[in-house]
C-alpha cells in the first residue's frame, strides 16, 4: 500500500466524520421540530483494493442516511387520533350545549311553572284585569324563553354546518399538499434516500393532522408514493394526484352532505359513510344530538305545552264571552322557533277563557284545568311524562353525554401520550446521545488527522532518503 493511499483512507474519513458531525448538529438542531425523525449516517467501509498481500482496505464512505421511522407505529397513532379527535370534537360542543341548556333550562323551568301558577292565581279571581295581564306576561316570557333556547341551538347548529364546509376545504388543502409531496418523494427516486428525508417527515405530520379528520387507509408503494383512501374506498390521494370532496345543500334537511368527486364530475354521497373523526362528531352534533335530539325535544315539548293549554282553553269562555279562541299562536311545525301568544290574547286579556261555562263568563273552571297540567301526566314524543320532568330529562341527558365524552376523550388523550412516547424514543431526537456520538466523530476525525501528519513524516522521511 501506498502513503497515497495512506492519503486516501485519512481523507475519506475525515470527510466521513465530518458529515457525521453535521448529521449530528442537524439532529440537535431539530430535537423540538415536531414529527422530525432522527438520521444517523450509514458508515461502510469502502471497496477494498487488490495489492501484493491481498485485498486491503481502502478507508470510509458514506452509504446514506438512516431514518428511524416505525410505520406500523405510525399507523397506529393515525387510527388513534381518528378517535382522539372525534372525542375532543364532541366534548367541545357537548360543553356548548351543556352551556346553553343548564343556563336557559332553569330558566325554562321556572317559567313553566310560573305560567300555570299564574293560571292557579287567575283562578282566585278570574275577573281581575290585573291577574290576566300578569298571565299574558307569564306566557310571553315562557313563549321567549323556549324561543331563545331555540335560537341558540339553531345557531350552534348552522354554525356546525359551516363548519362541515370548512373541514372539507382543510381537507382537501391536506391531500393536495401530501400528493405534492409524493410527487418531489418519487422524484427522488426512493422513499430511503436521505433527500426525501424532510418531505417524508412533512407528509408524515400531514398524515396525521388527515387522519384527524376522517377515518383514511394508507399505503406507501416502492418508490416511496403514498396511497390514501377513505373508509369505504373512495380515493383521496393516489401518488401525484388528489381527489377532492365538496358539499351539498340537502334539499330535505337543508344543511350540507359531502360528497367524493371521481375527477370527471360524477358525485357519491359519503356523509352516512363516514364513521369517525372530527367530521363525523360534528355531523353528529349537527344532525344527532341537535337535529333530532335537543332541538327536536324542545319543539317537543314547545308543542305539548301549546297543544294542551290550547286545547282545555278552547273549551273555555273569555271575560266577553268568547269561545274557541287559542291562549298560543297555534303553528304545525317549529313550535319552539314560532311560540308566541295569539293575537287576540295579546290586544286583550278579557280572551283569556278561565270559565268553562257559558252561564259565568267570570269562572274558574277552565283556570284550575289549565292550571292542573303542572302536575298531569302528558303526552311528549311518545312519553307519558310530566313538563318538569320532562326538562329534568334534558339536562341529565346532556350532562350524561357530556361525561362520556369527557371520559373516552381522556382515555384517547392517555393511549395517544403513550404511543406518543415510544415514537419519541425510536424517532426523537436524545440530546445525550447526540453528544456522545459527537465525541465519538470528534475523536475518529482527529485521529484522520493524525493519520495525514504520519503520512506526511513518511513522505518526508523518504525523500530524505533520496538526498
Amino acid at each position: 500500500m501506498s502513503i497515497a493511499s495512506i492519503l486516501n483512507i485519512a481523507k475519506s474519513a475525515m470527510f466521513a466524520q465530518q458529515a457525521s458531525i453535521q448529521i449530528s448538529a442537524n439532529n440537535i438542531a431539530n430535537v423540538n421540530t415536531k414529527g422530525y425523525c432522527r438520521l444517523d449516517p450509514d458508515l461502510r467501509e469502502a471497496p477494498l483494493i487488490p495489492t501484493d498481500y491481498g485485498l486491503l482496505g481502502n478507508g470510509v464512505e458514506i452509504a446514506g442516511l438512516v431514518r428511524y421511522f416505525d410505520k406500523f407505529l405510525e399507523a397506529t397513532i393515525a387510527q388513534r387520533n381518528t378517535d382522539l379527535q372525534e372525542q375532543k370534537t364532541a366534548v367541545a360542543y357537548f360543553e356548548r350545549i351543556e352551556s346553553i341548556l343548564s343556563e336557559d333550562s332553569s330558566n325554562l323551568a321556572t317559567n313553566v311553572m310560573e305560567f300555570f301558577n299564574g293560571w292557579h292565581e287567575l283562578s282566585a279571581d278570574p275577573a281581575n284585569l290585573t291577574r290576566r295581564s300578569n298571565l299574558a306576561a307569564k306566557g310571553a316570557n315562557l313563549a321567549r324563553t323556549i324561543r331563545n333556547l331555540y335560537a341558540e341551538l339553531s345557531g350552534l347548529q348552522r354554525e356546525l354546518d359551516q363548519q362541515v364546509q370548512r373541514e372539507v376545504d382543510e381537507i382537501n388543502r391536506l391531500t393536495a399538499s401530501i400528493a405534492d409531496l409524493n410527487g418531489k418523494i418519487i422524484a427522488l427516486g426512493s422513499s430511503s434516500q436521505s433527500e426525501a428525508s424532510d418531505y417524508l417527515n412533512q407528509r408524515t405530520e400531514l398524515l396525521k393532522e388527515l387522519s384527524g379528520k376522517i377515518k383514511i387507509t394508507s399505503f406507501e408503494d416502492e418508490n416511496g408514493g403514498l396511497t390514501i383512501l377513505t373508509e369505504n374506498g373512495s380515493a383521496l390521494v393516489d401518488r401525484t394526484r388528489s381527489w377532492k370532496l365538496q358539499t351539498q345543500f340537502n334539499s330535505d334537511t337543508g344543511f350540507r352532505m359531502i360528497a367524493w368527486n371521481d375527477g370527471t364530475g360524477n358525485l357519491s354521497d359519503i356523509t352516512n359513510k363516514i364513521s369517525s373523526g372530527r367530521v363525523k362528531a360534528i355531523l353528529d352534533m349537527r344532525d344527532k344530538y341537535l337535529g333530532n335530539g335537543f332541538i327536536a325535544d324542545l319543539n317537543n315539548l314547545a308543542g305539548t305545552i301549546i297543544t294542551e293549554v290550547n286545547n282545555l282553553h278552547k273549551e273555555g269562555y273569555g271575560l266577553n264571552g268568547t269561545d274557541k279562541v287559542p291562549f298560543f299562536q297555534e303553528t304545525t311545525t317549529d313550535f319552539a322557533r314560532d311560540m308566541d301568544l295569539s293575537m287576540q290574547i295579546k290586544e286583550d286579556v278579557r280572551y283569556i277563557a278561565a270559565a268553562l261555562s257559558s252561564d259565568d263568563y267570570s269562572g274558574n273552571d277552565n283556570a284550575l284545568r289549565i292550571a292542573s297540567l303542572i302536575d298531569t301526566d302528558v303526552v311528549i314524543d311518545g312519553q307519558n311524562t310530566r313538563f318538569s320532568t320532562f326538562i329534568s330529562t334534558i339536562m341529565n341527558n346532556i350532562g350524561g353525554l357530556t361525561k362520556a365524552a369527557q371520559q373516552l376523550s381522556e382515555h384517547e388523550e392517555s393511549s395517544m401520550k403513550i404511543m406518543e412516547q415510544q415514537r419519541e424514543s425510536r424517532s426523537g431526537v436524545s440530546i445525550d446521545e447526540e453528544l456522545a456520538k459527537l465525541m465519538k466523530y470528534q475523536y475518529a476525525y482527529q485521529a484522520a488527522a493524525r493519520l495525514i501528519s504520519v503520512a506526511d513524516e513518511m513522505f518526508q522521511t523518504m525523500l530524505g532518503v533520496g538526498r
